[in-house]
């Protein structure tokens, strides 16, 4: 063997030989990934009541018997009116001035002729009696005769005929409606105007007819003026439910009466909630149940994780829901806001709102 093949054999060994004296590098593990952790927002679970109703829409109206018609009982010509519709009357105010009109100014000129002549009649008897020319009766047919003439014209005077008489108001009130207009001629008896004291008017409701047997007497109503939002919305109860059909709006007319000094304007146009149905149960906010194929769930936080409840609803309005479910009670932590994005069992960091 050749000296140069020697030193080549030579370096392969000790290559070799520092080879397998080189220290093995330890195999690296793979990083574990982090557990995902989720932003919610919670809310105390809460028992408290909560009512299902069902809206409906109406107007404000006076009741029919609570409605006052004023009318005379001769013909009359309008001189003055002093009130429009819709306008508040205190007791003394002036309402309308009515002068008598040429049938019952006709008929007071007759019951003073009358009167006028009975008088006359009754002093020639008399006469005619002291010259024993008339008998006692006589005298008792004239005394009777202006007797009756004197009846008439304190009945005409007290009805007014006698002259212009001014109709002022008895009570505090509102003006539905009035019915004649300046220098008009009004029949005997024909209605003036109408008005009614205060608190007498009611809310006409209309109902769709599905909903009739979910009614009763008596029934609480929140009602809400249109021309006022945001406003605390006003107690009353249903007083009277119909048996039929309106034949123009197609719907069940339902009678509401306000509870006292309603903040109401007659003919307004009001939203109506009728309670159909309350309870005193554990109420979540809307947000806070999930739809769950079928059914619903929502999550509550116990030791930072979320926990998942499968939950029956109730009750409903426009923001709560009651929810029914063995494993939840009152003070419960209710995720409100991130319940999207959990899952059972999933970490969680609970944010202030």
């Amino acid at each position: 063997m050749t000296a140069k093949s020697t030193t080549i054999l030579v370096s392969i060994l000790f290559s070799l030989s520092m080879t397998g004296c080189t220290p093995e590098t330890p195999e690296e593990k793979p990083e574990t990934e982090p557990e995902p952790v989720a932003q919610v927002q919670t809310l105390k679970l809460q028992k408290s009541e909560i009512s299902a109703t069902l809206t409906a829409y109406g107007t404000v109206l006076p009741w029919p018997d609570k409605l006052q018609t004023i009318s005379v009982p001769y013909t009359s010509r309008i001189e003055k009116i002093g009130v429009n519709d819709g306008q508040w009357v205190q007791p003394g105010d002036m309402l309308l001035v009515l002068k008598p009109g040429d049938d019952a100014a006709l008929q007071w000129e007759q019951a003073k002729k009358e009167l006028k002549a009975a008088l006359r009649e009754q002093q020639l008897v008399q006469e005619r009696l002291n010259l024993k020319l008339a008998t006692q009766q006589d005298a008792v047919t004239a005394q009777l005769r202006t007797e009756q003439a004197k009846v008439m014209m304190t009945n005409l005077a007290d009805r007014g005929i006698s002259q212009s008489r001014q109709i002022k108001a008895e009570h505090a009130g509102i003006i539905d409606r009035v019915s004649v207009q300046q220098g008009r001629i009004v029949a005997a008896g024909n209605p003036l105007l109408q008005w009614l004291e205060q608190n007498q008017w009611m809310v006409r409701l209309g109902v769709e007819p599905e909903d009739f047997d979910r009614l009763q007497l008596n029934q609480p109503v929140l009602l809400s003026p249109a021309n006022k939002s945001g406003a605390q919305p006003i107690q009353g109860r249903i007083a009277t439910i119909t048996h039929q059909i309106d034949p123009v709006t197609r719907l069940l007319n339902v009678f509401v009466k306000p509870e006292s000094n309603p903040p109401l304007l007659l003919n307004d146009f009001v939203e109506a909630r009728i309670v159909v149905s309350s309870a005193n149960t554990l109420v979540a906010p809307r947000q806070a149940v999930l739809p769950d194929g079928k059914a619903y769930s929502l999550f509550t936080i116990e030791k930072g994780h979320a926990l998942k409840h499968h939950v029956q609803v109730g009750l409903e309005n426009d923001t709560q829901i009651e929810v029914i479910a063995n494993d939840l009670k009152e003070q419960d932590d209710l995720v409100v806001l991130g319940n999207y994005e959990l899952e059972d069992g999933m970490a969680v960091e609970v944010q202030k709102p």
